[in-house]
């Protein structure tokens, strides 16, 4: 039968282990331990774990160092546990079976003609100046803001202009991209980063956050040519 001592005797060498096991825990959670060589540490360690013992009694200290397998029991698995538990971590809970599931596939294959017939029954007609804003032909633009043809077919066949398909043969041209009398400068290079007039040019219309909500056709109109082309490449070309 062990004395009522003995019992005593252990209990207080637990809870100084404890004690010391707390102290080697709150020693690793520091933050200014993240920039420590590894030789530092140990040293960290050992004087945390030396200020809980000079504040021990001699007597106390002999009963931790007779229970010297005990400690080290207990600090070895502060530092194997450390860092495998986290409160941060959200416990999902799942079934032990999954339920197989196929969707609900791709439906019934209908003909090309069928399919047309469809989108018909569900396509909404929109005309180009709803939004594509005001536009107008070759002959328009000479008349009324004074492009020559020569000029405007000139800059079409290098992408400096835009010009959009109205029904299957005649091009019209958005008058919100000249500026006396000339496409703003950059066109060439939103189209090319667009892969087509249309893309471009909807693109160009609509307010920007990365341009501080602005329209990039609006800033291109201001010579600010850098800005624009710079964010038409994040948004075609993104990374």
């Amino acid at each position: 039968m062990t004395s009522s001592n003995t019992q005593t005797g252990r209990t207080v060498s637990t809870k100084i282990a404890d004690r010391v096991a707390l102290k080697v825990s709150d020693a690793l959670k520091s933050e200014g331990l993240a920039g420590l060589t590894v030789p530092a540490l140990p040293a960290l360690i050992a004087g945390e774990v030396a200020e809980v013992l000079a504040g021990l009694s001699a007597e106390r200290r002999q009963e931790l160092n007779s229970h010297s397998a005990e400690l080290k029991q207990r600090v070895r698995g502060v530092f194997e546990g450390f860092g495998r538990q986290s409160s941060d971590k959200i416990r999902l809970d799942m079934p032990a079976e999954i339920e197989p599931s196929n969707g609900e596939g791709l439906g019934a294959i209908v003909s090309s003609e069928q399919g047309e017939r469809d989108l018909d029954t569900i396509t909404v007609s929109r005309k180009l100046e709803d939004w594509a804003g005001t536009v107008a032909g070759a002959t328009e633009l000479n008349r009324q803001y004074g492009v020559a043809r020569s000029s405007l077919n000139r800059w079409q066949h290098v992408n400096d202009v835009i010009g959009l398909l109205k029904g299957t043969r005649k091009h019209v041209y958005p008058v919100e991209q000249f500026v006396d009398g000339r496409p703003a400068r950059g066109l060439r290079d939103v189209i090319r980063l667009a892969g087509s007039h249309r893309v471009a040019w909807l693109w160009l219309i609509q307010h920007n956050p990365a341009l501080g909500d602005r329209s990039p056709i609006d800033l291109l109109k201001k010579d600010r040519v850098k800005e624009v082309v710079d964010a038409a490449r994040s948004y075609f070309l993104p990374q």
